[in-house]
Order: structure tokens, then sequence, then C-alpha cells
């Protein structure tokens, strides 16, 4: 196996694990300190539906995003092995980061799910960070590589809530 191949199943392997195994339990076991919820998943069946249509439509979204990167982007999500080519369909004709907001969705069904205020907590700063790692890191380089086109799409399409209030 290449060492690029190791390096992007490293990335879906870990990025996985940090989502839906360390996250949930260090949240459960956080809200074991201040939170007195004996149970592992919300008594609400609202709650169960609503965290699990937020964790398959996040974890999809992800899921679809990585092929993207994969079939049309010849890359990969990992930084040290990004797609060559500048992706813009799919879901990336209406939100500038999916993954990301698939990665929140996600965490934020979990925190519905297990009835979890500090996965809740962990949802928003994996937002909170995530935004400014878009801002500050990923949109910098993507307009170096990419240019012009990239302007252009930063004009037209939201970096995460694909709704637009710009006409």
């Amino acid at each position: 196996m290449s060492r690029n191949r190791v390096i992007e199943f490293t990335t879906y392997i870990v990025v996985a694990c940090a989502i839906w195994v360390i996250s949930p339990l260090l949240a459960k076991r956080l809200d074991s300190f201040y939170f007195d919820y004996p149970k592992a998943l919300a008594n609400s069946a609202l709650l169960l539906l609503v965290g699990a249509v937020c964790i398959l439509l996040g974890t999809g979204l992800v899921i679809w995003t990585i092929v993207l990167f994969k079939v049309e982007g010849k890359g990969t999500p990992n930084p040290t092995l990004p797609p060559s080519n500048f992706v813009v369909s799919g879901p990336y004709k209406y939100c500038r980061n999916p993954m990301g907001l698939g990665g929140w969705l996600t965490l934020l069904g979990q925190a519905a799910l297990y009835y979890s205020p500090s996965l809740l907590g962990i949802s928003i700063l994996f937002a909170i960070i995530i935004y400014f790692n878009a801002m500050f890191v990923e949109e910098p380089e993507l307009r170096k590589r990419f240019g012009r086109p990239y302007e252009d799409y930063l004009k037209q399409v939201p970096r995460f809530i694909p709704i637009s209030w710009r006409h």
C-alpha cells in the first residue's frame, strides 16, 4: 500500500473515530460529573427521531463530499492530499463547506440521541473551530490554488448554511 493510501485511510479512520466514538464517550463521561441522567439514550421519541435524522443526514453529507473529492476532485479531505480539481457540484453548489456541516449535524444529532449537554457543547465548539478554520486557513489556501473561479464561488455560495440572503 502506498504512503498516500495509508495517509488517506488513516484520515478516514481517525476522523470517524473522533466523531462517532470519542466525542460521545467523552461527552457522556463529562455529563456524569454534573448531569444526573443515568440512561444512555434520550427518553423522548422526538429527540431520538431528530437525533437519528441529523446523524443520517450529516453522515450522508460527509460521505457524499468524500466521494466527490475522490471522483471529481482527484484528491482527499486530508490537507496533505487535497483535491487537484475545484469541486463545485452536489452539495458544494449550495454550501462552501458541506463536509464541516455534515460533521456538525452528526455531532448535533448525537447530542440529541444521547441526551448529552456536553456533546451539545462539543458540537458548538466543533462548529466554531470549523468556521474559523474555513475562514482563515482553507479559504486563503483555495484562493491561491484556484484563483478567479474560487473568488467568484466565494461571492455566490454561503460558507456553511445553504440558504443565501444575498441577491
